[in-house]
This record gives structure tokens, sequence and C-alpha cells, in this order.
């Protein structure tokens, strides 16, 4: 019996969700010119916001990034590129999607689109009661 919170549904859920999230951008993509990508999430669509504050969630070590070509973790909470960044190169914006919080972060990928999605944010309740901020 599968219950409502268990991680398999919740990555289902997730799968689910980018899947309709990409759908429909094919679909608007279609009808006119995207102009930019702006994403807000959690650590699914952390891009590697959290590399830039104090946070205990980070996911700025290996094996997280092995599948870059260099080898090197980014910030983001897989192993290769998140589904924000197949959207936008799918789009034709750019290959992957910045974190707003980036130092480097150039005007042009301002325009273009960034996240503000950050590890450790979400709708459940319990997430900030479990979080220590240092």
């Amino acid at each position: 019996m599968i219950f409502f919170g268990t991680p398999s549904l919740l990555s289902i859920m997730h799968i689910f969700m980018l899947s309709l999230l990409s759908f429909m951008a094919t679909i608007e993509a279609s009808k006119s010119k995207v102009s930019a990508i702006y994403v807000f999430g959690d650590s699914t669509v952390d891009p590697g916001n959290n590399n830039y504050v104090n946070t205990p969630f980070k996911s700025d070590f290996p094996p997280y990034g092995r599948d870059f070509p260099n080898q090197s973790p980014t910030g983001r909470f897989t192993n290769g590129k998140l589904g924000t960044d197949f959207i936008a190169s799918y789009l034709g914006l750019k290959e992957l999607v910045p974190p707003y919080l980036d130092p480097n972060l150039s005007d042009e990928e301002l325009i273009t689109g960034v996240s503000f999605a950050s590890a450790g944010s979400g709708f459940d309740p319990l997430t900030p009661t479990l979080t220590v901020l240092y």
C-alpha cells in the first residue's frame, strides 16, 4: 500500500509536474517566441542558490554534478541537468538556468531567465521546523 507523502509517490508527482510544465512550455513556445524562463521552487529546481546562503541544505560536493563535462558539483541536487535546464534548452533560451544569487550573474542572464529556487523551501510545514540555520 502506498500512502501520500512516501518518497516514491512524491517522485512520481515531481516527474508528472515537470512533464506537465514541459508540455505547457512546448505549446506556449509554438504559439509565440518565449524570451525568458524564471523558476521558483525547492531543491528539485535549485541550480545552486544555496551555495550563496547560510543553510545546511547544500549540494556542492560529489557525487552531485558528475554528469557535467567537468564533473564538478554546481549546487544542483542532481548528477546533471535539472528539468528546468532541459526546458530552457528546448526553448532555445540557454543550456543551464543560472541561480539568481550567483555574484557573477550578467545582465543578459537576468533578462533571459534565472532561478530563485532554494533547497529546503517547500509547502510542508515540517521543513522549517527541522532546519537549523547557522
